[in-house]
């Protein structure tokens, strides 16, 4: 037997090389679903703002102003007319934007806890193995 070759290695099982079908499926859901309960909750809490008077900047609210070189083009005039009907769009984008980021983080966090808890190995069967540097303590 050579230096080389050692019978005692474990041979890991092979490792899939794409995720399960059910995280993709839950990861497009999640990127459908955080966009729209944004979006919701900007729309409410814009609304309510406004109602109970409190400080939002003038600059957001109102309706938005399209360009009028933009409505030359007449396939596009409906979705000018569209976007020129919502109120307060400035605002309530700034603010679902806002909750994007958040719910995203918030989300990337409880992943990551998850990930943690269920106790996946540290390295994996290419992963180099951690060095074991043994260090004498220094003495003058």
């Amino acid at each position: 037997m050579t230096s080389y070759n050692n019978s005692m290695n474990k041979r890991s099982a092979p490792r899939p090389e794409s995720p399960h079908p059910i995280w993709r499926g839950l990861g497009c859901l999640i990127s459908l679903i955080i966009p729209v309960i944004s979006y919701a909750g900007a729309v409410l809490l814009i609304e309510t703002g406004a109602a109970l008077g409190w400080p939002i900047p003038y600059q957001l609210m109102g309706r938005p102003v399209v360009n009028p070189l933009l409505w030359k083009i007449s396939s596009l005039a409906p979705l000018w007319t569209f976007i020129q009907s919502q109120n307060n769009l400035y605002a309530i984008l700034s603010l679902a934007l806002f909750f994007i980021i958040v719910l995203a983080s918030l989300t990337s966090l409880i992943y990551a806890f998850m990930y943690r808890s269920v106790g996946a190995k540290r390295y994996g069967p290419l992963d180099a193995p951690p060095p074991n540097i043994k260090v004498k303590r220094y003495k003058r």
